[in-house]
Order: structure tokens, then C-alpha cells, then sequence
């Protein structure tokens, strides 16, 4: 069961990722909103409120996405970008749901995904360029939500912002990571033929 306090902690450090403009009309109505509908729901169901919280924050990442794309379009999107350190964090994060969408369908084998990722018992060619891709996703995304560090401020200094320089590094841990495990597997599996080495 969820603390409601954490909840709603949480739900207010999520609105926090929409521009200015926009959470200064709409942010204290959005949390009074999120806190109606969670004692509704709470009063109205017997069972867990994890369904209703994983589908709010969803449904509002999703509102940032659109209202930080239309901020974007208002002005130029690599100054707005690299100016503000909540929006490149954003966009550097969106950078691994290739990776996990890829890695649902493969796992779950989720279908007719599946059949074209991996036909047969063995790796396609597709999947050989595909995870390379995806992959290369990860520094790319890295590099997004790092540089509102790498620009000067006026007085010749640079800020570091703990969330993006996080994000950054993991990013990067995890491109590492996969990349070492999938080239082992290749190795092994293509290089040296070990048999069952899936």
C-alpha cells in the first residue's frame, strides 16, 4: 500500500518537470486534482492503488512531454535544451525506452515483434543491428542531460546539477554494461561456437 504523503511527494516532484509558464498556471490545480482523485479512489476501492498511481504519473509524463515539445517548437530547441537542466534530464531519459521496449518484446516475446527480431532459435541480422542501435541511444541521451553542465554561466563558471550528472552516469554504466555482456555473448556464442551458449 502506498504512503499518501510519499505519493503525493512524488507526484509534486514530477510536475516540477513542466515548464515555468505552465506549472505556474495549472500546478497547484494538477496536485489538487491528483489528491481528490486519490481519496476518491481510495474511498472507492478495496484493493491497492498501484494502478491508479502507475496511470497518473504516466498519464502525466506524458502532459510534460507534449508541453515541453511545444516549448520547444516556440524557440530553439537546442537553446532550450541545453539551457534548462529539468528538460535535458527529461530528454536524456527518453533516450532508454527504445532499450526497454526492445528488451519487453524480446523477453515477453511479444508478438508479431518477435518473429521479426528473432525468427528462429537463433539472433537475426536484424536484432545484430537493431541492439547496436538502441544502445547507442544510451551516451547519446548521456550527452543531452549533461550539458546544461558543459555551458558557462556568465561569470565564466559552469553548474553541475545532481540529477542530470546522475541520469548521465547511469546512462553510461548501463551502455557499458550491455555492451560488454552482448559482445561476451557474441564471442562466445559466434566466435568460439559454444554450443547452447544462449
Amino acid at each position: 500500500m502506498f504512503e499518501q504523503k510519499t505519493v503525493r511527494s512524488f507526484y509534486k516532484k514530477l510536475l516540477a518537470f513542466y515548464p515555468r509558464i505552465f506549472r505556474e498556471q495549472f500546478g497547484e490545480s494538477m496536485e489538487q486534482t491528483f489528491n481528490d482523485l486519490w481519496n476518491e479512489r481510495k474511498r472507492q476501492a478495496k484493493q491497492g492503488l498501484f494502478g491508479f498511481v502507475l496511470w497518473m504519473f504516466i498519464e502525466t509524463a506524458s502532459g510534460i512531454i507534449k508541453e515541453q515539445v511545444l516549448v520547444m517548437k516556440q524557440g530553439n530547441t537546442m537553446k532550450n535544451i541545453t539551457t534548462n537542466p529539468k528538460s535535458a534530464a527529461l530528454i536524456g531519459l527518453l533516450f532508454i525506452v527504445p532499450l526497454i521496449a526492445l528488451n519487453k518484446i524480446v523477453g515477453d516475446r511479444i508478438e508479431p515483434f518477435f518473429s521479426l527480431i528473432r525468427p528462429g532459435i537463433h539472433t537475426s541480422p536484424l536484432e545484430y543491428v537493431l541492439l547496436p542501435i538502441v544502445l547507442f541511444l544510451l551516451p547519446v541521451g548521456a550527452f543531452i542531460a549533461i550539458r546544461p553542465m558543459l555551458r558557462k554561466e556568465a561569470n565564466e563558471n559552469r553548474k553541475f546539477y545532481l540529477v542530470n550528472g546522475t541520469l548521465a552516469t547511469l546512462l553510461l554504466a548501463v551502455f557499458i554494461l550491455i555492451s560488454f555482456a552482448w559482445g561476451s555473448e557474441i564471442y562466445r556464442c559466434d566466435v568460439l561456437q559454444i554450443p547452447n551458449c544462449d
